[in-house]
């Protein structure tokens, strides 16, 4: 099965609504959560399906935005992962080789580039 959706996580319904709209107009399936532990049951039900999430350091509930691309990074390696973040200082580090970090506000283009980069760098 072809990997072909990006999973947004983000709480902030306006940055997720523009993120999704981003990828949706560059033609990408787009699957959208508020908190990083349904983005994981998702993610682990559908794995065949994403290509990349892109997440927001910060989010409400048990699993964080790290803590998800840790996850991710063990279990799915093969899915890219786009850590964001407008308060965390510093790039995070050990959180697996396909995890690219962008920091807010970020550029639409940049984010396009960077997950289409690390999907790139799996194939």
């Amino acid at each position: 099965m072809s990997r072909s959706t990006v999973v947004i996580v983000e709480d902030e319904p306006l940055v997720r609504l523009t993120a999704s709209s981003l990828f949706a107009e560059a033609g990408i399936t787009v699957v959208e959560f508020a908190d990083g532990d349904a983005a994981i049951d998702y993610i682990r039900d559908h794995q065949g399906d994403v290509a990349a999430i892109f997440t927001d350091v910060y989010l409400p509930g048990e699993t964080t935005g790290l803590e998800l691309a840790g996850i991710v990074s063990q279990v799915c390696p093969d899915i890219a992962v786009l850590v964001t973040s407008g308060t965390h200082l510093g790039t995070p580090r050990d959180l697996g080789p396909r995890v690219r970090y962008v920091p807010k506000p970020w550029h639409p283009t940049d984010v396009l580039r960077t997950v289409r980069d690390a999907v790139l760098a799996a194939a």
